[in-house]
C-alpha cells in the first residue's frame, strides 16, 4: 500500500470535512477581496465636497461586518483543514507503525533505525504540511488573484490591469524552474537528518561502551561532521528559495511604481476616482502576497512529495515471512512436539547442515557447540524469524511453514541472549502488557526467574521503572526478568538461548531446580554453553564448527 492510497482511503471516510473547509477557505477570501473595494468607496465618500457622513457610516459597518465574517469563517476553516492534516498525519502513521510490526528481520538488518524514525515523524509531517498548508493555500492564491484582477480591471481599465498583472506568469515560470532544484536539495537535507538520528540513536544505546572506551570527544566530532553536512544541505536548499521572495518584492515594486506615475495621471485627469487610485493599488498589494507564498508553497509541496516517496519505501516492503503457504484450519497447537529432518540453512553461507532431532511433547533438548555453530539459528527457525525449507522442522506434526504466525509464535517464549527490556516498570516488562496476567502469576513467574528478592529490594519494588532497554539492571538482573516474562506466559514450548551466561553459579542453581517443574509442563528447548544448564534437558545436541550436527546424548 502507497501513502497516497492511505490519503484516498482516509478522504473516502473525512471528505466532507475537508470539502467544506475548502468552500469556507473560497468563502473567506471572497470576503477579504471586498475589503480593498469598500475601502475605495470610503475615500470617494470622503473627497466628496459634502461629505454624506451616514453614507461613510453605512460603508464603515459594512467593512466591519466583512472584517467580522472573514475573521469567522477563517477561523473554522482553519479549524477544519488543519484539524483533518493532523488526524490524517495521525493515521499515517499508525498504519506505518502497523507495517512496521509486520516486516520481517531481514528489513531491519537492512535499514538503520534512524532513517526509519525519521521516515516515521519528519517525513509523516512534511506529508500532512503538504496537504494542509500547501492545498488551500494554493486555492487562496487562485481565488485571491482572481478577484482582485477582476475588481482591478472594473476599478480602473482591463488594459491597465493588464499591464500590472503582465510579471506575474513570468515569477511563477521562475519559481516553477526552481521547484527541480529545490527537490534535489530537499532529499539531500532528509538525508543528513536520517544520519543525524541514526548517529543519536547509535550512541544512546551504546553510550556505555563509547564511555568505557574514553571515545566521548571523537564521537562528538563525528557527529559535528554530521551536523555540518545537514547544515550545508539546508543552506544549498536556502539559497535556492532566496530568488522567489526578492524576485516577487523587485517585481512588485517596480509595477508599483509604475503604476504611481499612470494611476496619479489618471486621478488628476479625471479618468478615475481617487477610491478607485486606492482600490487598486490595495489589490496590487493583496496579490503580493499570495504570490509571495508561493515559495512556500512549492516548497512544501517539495517536501511532501518527496517524504511520500521516502515513506513509500517503507509501505512498499512486503514481509519475507509471511503467512502465504499457512494452513488456515490450524488455530491452535495442542502439543509442543519438535522434529527436525535434514536442518539445513544459510545467510550468505552455511550455518546449519543436515540437522536431525526429535523433541516430544513435553521434553526437552539442549543444544551445545562453539560460537558461530548455528545454535542461536535453530531458535530463530522455531519461531520463524527466518524461513527454511519445507519438511525441515515440524511442530505439533504439522510443517512449520503451514502453522500461521500468530498461532505458532503464541504457543512460543523466547529468552535471547541478549535481553531486552522496554522503558517501563518491571511488572508490565513480565506481564508484557498483557491484562490477563495478573500480578500473582507475575510474581510466581519472578521467583522461579530467583528475582523476586531483588525486585522487593528496589524502593518502588514492581512499579520500578527500568531505564531505556533496562540500563537501569545489571545483566543478570534483566535476564532474569527476561526468563520471568517467559515463563509467566505458560508457553507450549520454551526457547532458553544462553540467557543464564549472566548468571553467578550460586544464582543459576537455583534458577535450574525451578525450571525443573516448570519445563515438565512444555517442550523446552535450551541453547547454552553451560553444561550444568543442558543438564536440564532430556537430549544433548551438540552442533559442530559448520552447524553439523554432532553426537545426540539422552540421559
Amino acid at each position: 500500500m502507497q501513502s497516497s492510497t492511505l490519503i484516498i482511503k482516509y478522504f473516502k471516510k473525512h471528505w466532507l470535512r475537508y470539502v467544506l473547509g475548502i468552500v469556507l477557505v473560497v468563502v473567506a477570501t471572497i470576503f477579504t477581496t471586498e475589503i480593498p473595494k469598500y475601502l475605495g468607496f470610503a475615500i470617494d465618500a470622503l473627497n466628496e465636497k459634502q461629505i454624506d457622513i451616514s453614507k461613510v457610516q453605512n460603508i464603515a459597518f459594512v467593512l466591519g461586518a466583512i472584517a467580522v465574517l472573514a475573521f469567522v469563517v477563517r477561523f473554522v476553516w482553519r479549524y477544519l483543514i488543519l484539524g483533518f492534516g493532523r488526524q490524517i498525519e495521525f493515521y499515517m502513521r499508525e498504519e506505518l507503525f502497523a507495517h512496521l510490526q509486520s516486516l520481517s528481520s531481514d528489513f531491519y538488518v537492512k535499514n538503520n533505525t534512524g532513517d526509519i524514525i525519521t521516515r516515521s515523524i519528519v517525513d509523516i509531517q512534511a506529508v500532512r504540511m503538504m496537504l494542509g498548508f500547501s492545498v488551500i493555500s494554493m486555492l487562496d492564491i487562485i481565488v485571491t488573484t482572481s478577484l482582485s484582477v477582476s475588481n482591478m480591471a472594473a476599478a480602473t481599465s482591463p488594459l491597465l490591469t493588464l499591464l500590472a498583472i503582465l510579471p506575474i506568469p513570468l515569477l511563477i515560470f521562475i519559481i516553477l524552474k526552481v521547484r527541480v532544484m529545490v527537490r534535489k536539495r530537499y532529499n539531500k537535507v532528509q538525508e543528513a537528518i536520517s544520519n543525524i538520528s541514526s548517529k543519536v540513536q547509535e550512541n544512546i544505546t551504546g553510550i556505555r561502551v563509547i564511555k568505557a572506551f574514553s571515545q566521548e570527544v571523537m564521537e562528538a566530532e563525528t557527529f559535528s561532521k554530521l551536523s555540518e553536512k545537514k547544515v550545508e544541505a539546508e543552506i544549498k536548499l536556502a539559497r535556492a528559495f532566496s530568488l522567489i521572495s526578492p524576485s516577487v518584492q523587485l517585481t512588485f515594486g517596480i509595477v508599483f511604481s509604475a503604476f504611481l506615475v499612470f494611476g496619479g495621471s489618471m486621478v488628476a485627469k479625471g479618468e478615475i476616482s481617487l477610491g478607485s487610485y486606492v482600490a487598486f493599488n490595495t489589490y496590487l498589494m493583496l496579490i503580493m502576497g499570495p504570490i509571495t507564498m508561493i515559495g512556500r508553497i512549492v516548497d512544501r509541496w517539495q517536501r511532501g512529495l518527496i517524504s511520500m516517496k521516502r515513506v513509500d519505501k517503507i509501505l512498499l516492503e512486503k514481509p519475507s515471512i509471511d503467512d502465504t503457504n499457512a494452513d488456515a484450519s490450524i488455530t491452535v497447537l495442542n502439543s509442543g512436539e519438535i522434529k527436525a529432518k535434514n536442518l539445513s540453512f544459510s545467510y550468505e553461507n552455511t550455518v546449519l547442515s543436515d540437522v536431525y532431532f526429535d523433541v516430544p511433547s513435553g521434553g526437552s533438548i539442549a543444544i551445545m557447540g562453539p560460537t558461530g555453530s548455528g545454535k542461536s539459528t535453530i531458535a530463530s527457525l522455531l519461531m520463524r524469524v527466518w524461513n527454511c525449507e519445507n519438511g525441515m522442522l515440524e511442530v505439533d506434526g504439522h510443517d512449520i511453514n503451514k502453522i500461521p504466525l500468530k498461532v505458532l509464535r503464541e504457543a512460543c517464549a523466547y529468552v535471547p541472549q541478549e535481553s531486552f527490556l522496554f522503558s517501563d516498570s518491571i511488572l508490565e516488562n513480565i506481564r508484557f502488557y498483557d491484562s490477563e496476567i495478573t500480578d500473582s502469576q507475575v510474581f510466581a513467574a519472578a521467583e522461579a526467574a530467583n528475582v523476586h528478592d531483588n525486585i522487593l529490594e528496589f524502593p518502588l519494588g514492581y512499579a520500578t521503572v527500568v531505564g531505556e532497554r533496562g540500563m537501569t539492571l545489571s545483566g543478570g538482573q534483566k535476564q532474569r526478568i527476561a526468563l520471568a516474562r517467559a515463563l509467566v506466559r505458560n508457553p507450549k514450548i520454551l526457547i532458553l538461548d544462553d540467557c543464564m551466561s549472566a548468571l553467578d553459579i550460586e544464582t543459576e542453581a537455583k534458577i535450574i531446580e525451578n525450571l525443573k517443574t516448570k519445563i515438565s509442563t512444555c517442550t523446552a528447548v535450551i541453547i547454552t554453553h553451560r553444561a550444568t544448564t543442558a543438564a536440564l534437558a532430556d537430549t544433548v545436541l551438540y552442533l559442530g564448527d559448520e552447524g553439523e550436527a554432532g553426537d545426540v546424548d539422552e540421559g
